[in-house]
Formats: structure tokens, sequence, C-alpha cells
């Protein structure tokens, strides 16, 4: 901790003078000044200046900086003082951590991307993948909606496999999660504190990603937490408030225009169903927003160890009524040298727990599409005084009524650790063992209750009431053992850094359930289910083993030739006997050009490096136990009666015993420069990635292995495309500087094979609201995941949209001319970051972009015509209805699909940094607008929808936050 101390004034003395850099003597704001063994100190203002007054006995000064080697200076009577502090190695040689280990930046012949705290995105977060949104190229990270602590798709060079599991593998700390869902939370991720994480790194091609073998194929995210530096002690704060307020939403009528279309337009049916009132639903659910976080940490480190503790705090409400989340985190880093440090061992642990309040079930759809001419409430309503079709049992429910009288919330808790031990042989340079223990445990419980006086309960009769509660409990288990070895030869200019290892992995998740209904009093709520007569119990445990080698071995010649070779040999529990075992080789080459002597005279050019490589890695995110059958029991309607005796039937799931992993070749090239010493410097990337043998429930012949699907090994994906990224020192000059970062991937996805029977037409997937069973897209050869299956609409001469009656030959005849249109993922996704500094002001705006991205609006299909006025009761319309005057719904037009390339304003931040108070390091306080500006032609409430389907999603929100960071 810093603070200025108090002497006698006939002992003081005042030291003062510049910290600068080394390299290339440019100022240090904020570089800590301290007196060794006492507790005074300051720090630097915005021109690297110090003033502090000392005793006069004080005999030296320590001068730190992070990214700089720490030094202590003999004052030996001078008043005036000034430190040149040299840049650290890990800052001259930038080290990045790749899997099981770390390697110089300028080492690595893989694609691997950083991105460190100071580059993080400003957006205030409750998931940590969002830090690197819009941040690396090939990356592409969108919220699945606008709910508080909503989970994100997460796509590292396209989508791969079919069913397996699109999502990178999250490593943190060296220990590989499990983030499957759960119903007690939305985003298992949510755990860890963003205010934790020093660095988030990238790993995508597959000379980076074979080290996981298996779970290597969609790529792998690695997450490094903070740790002390060797450093007086720091307490740092960090503390924000936000309020959020909805962007847009559904387009539906008002009251009044409501009621001109039904009586213009409308059936007898919709006209005596008006009300009188005018109430717009979507406004009574939503609300202005309020958050705040607070995270609180302390760090200390001596010659031989160090530690950091941190506790945070969020509440985060939503803007939708009912919705919200809560966390508590707690984190604790420790590392100690033992032996004259031949032996370091680390702790990480952590901890964490989460409250989440869900918005009910059906509420955003009831609220775009329930009556606008009716009340909210009915004083002589039996269903808690709100109004409802009490006559009409399937008619839609009153969302306040929901909103108001269920209850659907879940708590989950959290822990993660490990403990490594790294042992340097001393009788062999280079050589040392590390042995890595970690754990990943959760465990909760959700509680749904819907009480009998909710119409959609009231509706079963003798059943009405409901109390669910879900538990969950996942255990990770993990133990690495491997040795490293990593020495120079100058007699024959190489260097090796070898790696070999044990890998042993264990999951048992379990999950008891219960439903209790029938219920006799709504007094317990979720509480309890001693009213019910009526229940049903699940439970379900399920393991899963993995059990690996691996070894890698990294080679340099001369300084500029570089070699890595990795394999890995995975055996999962997974597949059956015969296809359990999985090898992952790859390779990889790289020349750093700029060492060659013919590039001594190319002096605008500061780095220069190419890379190739080649590598196999696997997907096997499917369920358990595939390969063989599970027994379910029957009910009572399917027993056997055998004599007197009624016997519960045992049915066998369907099972393919040749099921194995999914796998995907990569090809990779690259080129990484820098130009005038750096302040221009970037990366391209080329790639294709063939992934085969993918896994996907497929239609089979009915009675055939007792079921109509299977799933199974069928198809070929193909991923193509180019990454570009770009880091820019644009202007320095006296007190002002200018950053900026550009990145951008452009990728092809086309599915080779999906059939060995030349006249398979394709899947159809991608189910939509409307109907029964209705899909609007298909997998089909020759065309991408996520291709829609659509007909071309027809216009008449005035440009208006031609009807087709449903169940007409013409109708029919446009359903046969459906084709493949269309795609939901981007050809292009786009990065910016701009940082300005002046003095003490800082601020950055991020920008991001998706291009050639297409969203069906089955908002705009299901709500957009006038059977909605004809179905069990009048309901809302969509102002689409005003364009098309469609009477009946026309689901399977392309009319519907829209493209929905978007550039938004993710984040402007402004702050303003003070750091000459006394009793305190640094201070600033800052401004935050999240989610500012959209550019789309999209029509719907937003144009990012992942899985290209816009269909009653959690509105997005505009959020504005004031925040203070406080060191000391």
């Amino acid at each position: 901790m810093l603070w200025v101390g108090t002497a006698s004034a006939q002992d003081q003395q005042e030291i003062s003078g510049t910290v600068t850099d080394a390299s290339n003597g440019e100022p240090l704001p904020g570089a800590n000044v301290t007196v060794v063994d006492e507790p005074i100190g300051t720090s630097t203002n915005a021109d690297g200046e110090y003033s502090l007054e000392v005793s006069a006995e004080t005999e030296m000064l320590r001068v730190s900086f992070i990214g700089y080697e720490t030094q202590e200076v003999e004052i030996d009577g001078r008043t005036t003082i000034d430190i040149a502090l040299a840049p650290s190695e890990a800052q001259l040689d930038e080290v990045v951590v790749i899997g099981y280990g770390t390697q110089e930046e300028r080492d690595v012949t893989g694609a691997v991307e950083s991105v460190r705290t100071e580059d993080f995105s400003q957006t205030p977060t409750v998931s940590p993948e969002n830090l690197i949104s819009g941040k690396v190229a090939g990356v592409q990270i969108s919220a699945g909606d606008g709910s508080p602590g909503g989970g994100n798709l997460v796509r590292i060079r396209g989508e791969n496999s079919f069913s397996a599991g699109n999502d990178p593998l999250y490593v943190v700390d060296g220990v590989p999660i499990d983030n499957g869902g759960n119903r007690a939370q939305r985003n298992p991720l949510n755990f860890l504190n963003p205010s934790d994480i020093e660095s988030m790194t990238v790993l995508k091609d597959a000379s980076a990603t074979a080290i996981y073998g298996s779970r290597g194929g969609n790529g792998v995210i690695l997450i490094e937490t903070k740790q002390a530096s060797e450093d007086e002690g720091r307490i740092t704060y960090d503390g924000s408030v936000s309020t959020s307020v909805i962007n847009d939403r559904v387009s539906m009528m008002g009251a009044e225009e409501y009621r001109n279309v039904v009586r213009n337009d409308g059936p007898s049916q919709a006209i005596d169903q008006l009300g009188r009132t005018n109430t717009d639903w979507q406004d009574l659910v939503e609300r202005q927003s309020f958050s705040q976080e607070h995270s609180l940490s302390f760090a200390r480190g001596y010659e031989d160890s160090d530690f950091r503790l941190s506790l945070g705090y969020l509440d985060q409400e939503g803007t939708l009524q009912g919705s919200s989340t809560e966390r508590i985190s707690l984190s604790f880093n420790y590392n100690q040298q033992f032996l004259d440090d031949a032996l370091s061992i680390t702790a990480n642990l952590r901890g964490s727990q989460t409250q989440d309040d869900f918005e009910p079930g059906g509420m955003v759809g009831n609220a775009a599409s329930f009556n606008p001419t009716v009340p909210v409430r009915d004083v002589d309503s039996p269903f808690g005084g709100f109004f409802e079709w009490d006559d009409q049992p399937l008619a839609e429910g009153n969302p306040l009524a929901q909103l108001v009288l269920s209850q659907n919330e879940g708590q989950a808790r959290r822990s993660l650790g490990n403990v490594e031990a790294e042992y340097r042989f001393p009788f062999v340079e280079g050589l040392s063992a590390r042995l890595n223990v970690g754990y990943d445990v959760q465990e909760g419980e959700q509680v749904f209750f819907a009480p009998t006086n909710l119409k959609e309960e009231a509706d079963q009769g003798e059943d009405a009431g409901t109390v669910e509660r879900a538990n969950f409990t996942r255990t990770n288990s993990l133990l690495d053992a491997y040795l490293t070895y990593d020495n120079e030869f100058d007699e024959i200019d190489s260097r090796f850094d070898i790696t070999a290892g044990y890998s042993y992995q264990d999951f048992i998740s379990k999950f008891p359930e219960f439903t209790a209904f029938a219920l006799d009093n709504n007094i317990f709520g979720g509480s309890s289910t001693g009213p019910a007569s009526e229940s049903e119990t699940f439970v379900d445990v399920v393991p899963n083993r993995l059990i690996s080698g691996f070894g890698r071995i990294n080679y340099t010649y001369a300084d500029r030739y570089l070699a890595t070779f990795t394999v890995r040999r995975d055996g999962s529990s997974r597949f059956g006997p015969a296809e359990q075992w999985g090898t992952f080789p790859s390779a990889a080459l790289g020349w750093r050009v700029d060492e060659e002597s013919f590039m001594d005279d190319v002096d605008f050019l500061s780095s220069l490096r190419l890379r190739l490589s080649w590598g196999i890695t696997g997907n096997q995110e499917i369920g358990n136990f595939g390969f063989e059958p599970l027994y379910t029991p029957g009910d009572a309607q399917s027993q056997v009666q055998f004599g007197n005796r009624f016997v519960t039937t045992l049915r066998p799931s369907a099972a393919d015993e040749g099921l194995k992993w999914e796998e995907k070749t990569t090809y990779n090239a690259g080129i990484n420069f820098g130009l005038f010493d750096e302040r221009f410097s970037g990366s391209v990337e080329v790639y294709r990635e063939d992934t085969d043998d993918l896994l996907r429930v497929i239609p089979v012949a009915a009675g055939a292995n007792l079921s109509n699907q299977l799933l199974t090994n069928i198809g070929e994906v193909r991923n193509q495309g180019v990454e570009t990224s770009l880091d820019l020192s644009i202007f320095r000059e006296g007190d002002f500087t200018w950053d900026a970062q550009f990145n951008a991937a452009y990728n092809e996805n086309e599915i080779l094979k999906i059939s060995d029977d030349e006249d398979f037409e394709g899947i159809e997937t991608g189910g939509i609201s409307g109907g029964t069973g209705n899909n609007v897209q298909i997998l089909r050869e020759g065309e991408s995941l996520g291709t829609f299956f659509l007909y071309e609409q027809e216009y008449d001469e005035n440009g208006d949209p031609i009807f087709f009656e449903p169940g007409s030959e013409d109708f029919q005849d446009k359903l046969d001319s459906r084709r493949p249109v269309g795609n939901t993922s981007p050809d292009w996704v786009l990065g910016h970051t701009s940082q300005f500094a002046y003095q003490n002001f800082d601020a950055s705006i991020s920008l991001r972009a998706h291009i050639g991205n297409d969203v069906y609006n089955n908002n705009a299909s299901n709500f957009g015509h006038l059977q909605r006025l004809t179905d069990v009761v009048a309901s809302n319309l969509h102002t689409s209805y005003n364009e098309t005057g469609f009477t009946r719904p026309q689901y399977f037009s392309d009319l519907y699909l829209e493209d929905a390339s978007f550039l938004r304003l993710d984040n402007v931040s402004v702050g303003y940094t003070v750091r000459q108070i006394p009793g305190v390091n640094q201070l600033r306080v800052y401004g935050t607008a999240s989610n500012l500006l959209t550019i789309t032609g999209y029509d719907g409430p937003d144009p990012e929808v992942n899985g290209g389907i816009d269909n009653n999603l959690y509105p997005r929100s505009r959020s504005f936050t004031a925040g203070v960071n406080l060191q000391f």
C-alpha cells in the first residue's frame, strides 16, 4: 500500500525527478516511487515527474511500473534523481500462453491471438467471453438475447458440426472446464468475474489446438487470471452503476390501429372481442433497469512468493420485469518458490454463487400478441384478478398474470481450483516436471411455481398447480503430469522445447428432478410440495471420462527457422470399444525472415514471420452412451399383463455401435509483420478446415433400432477463409496518443456430404413458431450450415406481394418450388477499437460489423396475417400486415427473409485519471455508453439473432455506466 508518511520538519528532505522508459526516453506516468521498507510513496504524473518528502535518514528508493523491471536506487545525498526503467524480458519478448506451457510470441508457429486486460472491451459484462468481442479476427461473439447474464454464441472460424456442439473449449488457469448448461442459470461461464481476468488467448488452427486433441476441433480459449507482482501491497477497488433501456421491440399494432383493422377486415368474432381500453402490453412488462458491480482486491509480492485475493459483487436487473442476475465471487491466487527457486507451487482457487430470476416463459410472445384493447385487470376474474379469456382453454395468457403469479428462479454455486507444482531439476539444465491437480464443482437448484389460479394451470382441471424443483451437481476432476525440456545447444545453433505428459479427467453429472402438481392451495408457493396430490421424480446420473497422452516439440534453428510437432492420443468413454481411442497430430513450420542478413538494410520492417501448419483435431461434444442402448421404463399405459400382474416395460433407445469422433483437418498459412519499430503491426491468416464423420441425429426407417431417429456419423463440412489483424500507433505527439486496432475475417462454409444416397434431398431444420412442425432451413450438399429453405415471393404490378391460399394447387406449387437461399452466418465479421489519451484523459470507441448474414422474421410471419383474428381468440397483429394484407400465414415465403448485415457502435468510454492524491496511488473516474447505435436494413428489433430465426427474443438494451477505479 502506498501513502505519504509524515516526519518532523527538521528530518525531512524532498526528492524529485523523472521516471522514463530506458528504451526510448518516453516518460512513464503512474510509475510507483516508494521508500524501501517504509510505507511512504507516491506515483509519477502525466509527464513522468514525481516529488516525495522522505526522512533525512532514508537511503533507498524503489521504482516500479507494470511491464518494466523494478529498480532500487540509492539516494546518496541527492535531491534530484532521474530513473530510467528497462522493459521487462516478458515485455521485450512477449510471452503468450499455449496449451501446457508458454512461448515467446516471436516463436509461435500456430494461429494464436492473445488479448490482455488493457485491450479488453470496455462494455460492462457479466460473462468473460464478452471481453474479447470484436477483438480477435475470426472469432464471432454474439449475445443470444438481451437477458441479464444471458449466454453467448461463440464461434471460431465458423460452424463445424451439425449437432455435436460448435462452442470452443475453455481452459481456466490450466483446467479445461465443463461448460454444459443447466436450468438454474443462464450462462455457466458467469461464475468467473471478468475483473479477475488477466488475459484471454485464442487458439485457432490445429497446430495450436491439437495439444487438446478431441476437444480442440472448435478452437480453444485459454483464460489466465490475475496474479500479484513483486511489489508493495496494493489494494484495488472497481465500482460502477449502470442503467439500461430497451432499444426496440416487436412492431405490433397499437390499440387504435388494431381496432380499425378488426372493424374493417376482421370477422365478427374478433369485433365482438374488442375491448374499450388501450393497453401496451410490451410496455407493461418492460422497465428501465439498474445495476451495480463492485470488485475489491489486495495483491502483495515478496521476493519468493506473492498472492492476490479478490471479492466481487454484481447485481444486474433485466429490462424485462421479473428478470435479474446476482453474483458473489471470491478468488485467491498464490505463488511460492522453494529450494532456491527450483520448486514453485501455484494455487488458484475461486468460487461464486449466482442467483437468477427468470422472466416467465411465453411472456415476451404474449406481450407482443395479446389483444391491446382489453384491460390488465378484471375484478370478477378467478385468475388472480387478471383479465383472461376464461371460456377458451387454448387462448394465450395475460402476460402480467404470468409475471405476477408465477415464480421461476435458480441458484448455482461453482468452485474451480488447481494446484500446480513445477520442479526444475538441478542436474539436467532445462528439464522440469509439472504436476497439475484441479477440480471444477458445480451445484444448484431451479424452482418453478405456477399457482392454480394461473389460467394455463386452471385449464388443467384437477391437475392445476405445479411445483418443479430441478437440482444438479457436476464434478470435474483433473490430473495432468508432464515433463518439459527447454535448452539451447550453441554448437548446433539450435533450441529444443519438448513437452510430454499424461492427462486424466473425470466428469460426473447428477440431475435429480421432481414435478408436483394438482395442488390443493397456493400458500407455500414453490417452497413446499405438501399441497400436491400427484408427483413425478426423475434422476439422471451421467459419467464421462477422458484419458490422454500428449507430446510437443518446438524446435528453433539459427534463431529464425521454427518447427512444431504435436500429437495427442485420447480415450473417451463417450464412444464404444472399437472407436474409443483417437490420435490427433499436427505439424507447423515458421521462418523469421527479419533475422536474415539480406533484411539488414530494410529499415522500415521491424519483424516478419511466415508460418505454415497442418493438423487433425476432434469433437466429442455429444451425449454419453450413444453407442449402446439405454433403457427407459414405460408409463402406466404401456404396462404388460402377466396373469394377474401388470409389469412395467423397459424400452431401449436407438444406438450406433460404430459411433466415433468427428475429425477436423486444418491447413493454415500465416504471416506476422511489424513496421517502423512495431508502430504498425499485424497478421494475415489463410485457412481451410475439413470436418468429416459429422455427428447428427438423422431419420431412419421406422422400427429400425426401435426408433425412427438415430445419432450417427454422417457427412462432411468445409470452412475456408481469410483473417487479418492490424495494430496501429497512429499518433504519438506530446500529450496526445491515438492507438487503433482493426480485424476482419471472411469465412465460407459448405456441406460437402450429408448422405451416401445420391437422391437425398437434405434434412429440414430450423423450427419456427406457427403451425406444427414447420421448418425454414435445410442441410443439403453444396449449401452452408444455416441455409434457409423458402420459396420466392411473387409480386403484382404494383409491387404488392401475391397471396397464395394454403391448401390450393398454386400454394402447393409454391411449396414444391422452395429452394436454398440466404444464410444465418455472416460472410464477414469486422471489429475496430480506437484508444485515445490526452494528459490525464482517456477515451475509447469500439465498432463491430457483420456482413452477409440473413434473418428470418418469424414475428412478422407468425403475427402478420388475419388468421390471428380467427384463432382461438383474436390476438394482436404485426404491422407487416399493413404491407402484405395476408389473410392466412405464408410461412415459407422469402418475404420474411431479410438481410441482417449491421454496423454496431458497441461502446464509447471516457475517463479521467488523477495520480497526485495523498494516500491514493491512482483514481480514475469513467463513463461508458454501450450499444449506442446500430445501422442495419433489418426491420426486426435487432439484427443479431443467433440461429437466424427471430422469434420473441428477450430484447436488447442500451446501457449507460458510471464508474470509479481506485488503487492504494
